[in-house]
């Protein structure tokens, strides 16, 4: 399967911010479209469902930095709590 510039940017900006901060990315496809994920550590889950991959890959975006947002709340808890 070949993908058009716009959507291999799209991935490409989408795995490097996740690579920044410190996830992985998924890719998985079905007769439905696509479903962007994450890993980090032994923990997963999904970010985003959508037709279109270049589409759901920018659409991914806010929803891995929301996340990342709230590991580092959760990280800065731990670490004031003493734990």
């Amino acid at each position: 399967m070949a993908f058009d510039d716009d959507t291999l940017q799209a991935i490409g900006e989408l795995i490097a911010l996740g690579e920044q901060e410190g996830f992985g990315i998924t890719f998985t496809s079905d007769p439905a479209g696509w479903t962007v994920g994450y890993l980090r550590g032994m923990g997963g889950g999904e970010l985003l469902s959508g037709f279109d991959l270049g589409d759901t890959a920018r659409a991914a975006m806010r929803p891995l930095l929301d996340l990342a947002a709230r590991y580092e709340a959760a990280r800065r808890d731990r670490e004031e709590g003493g734990h």
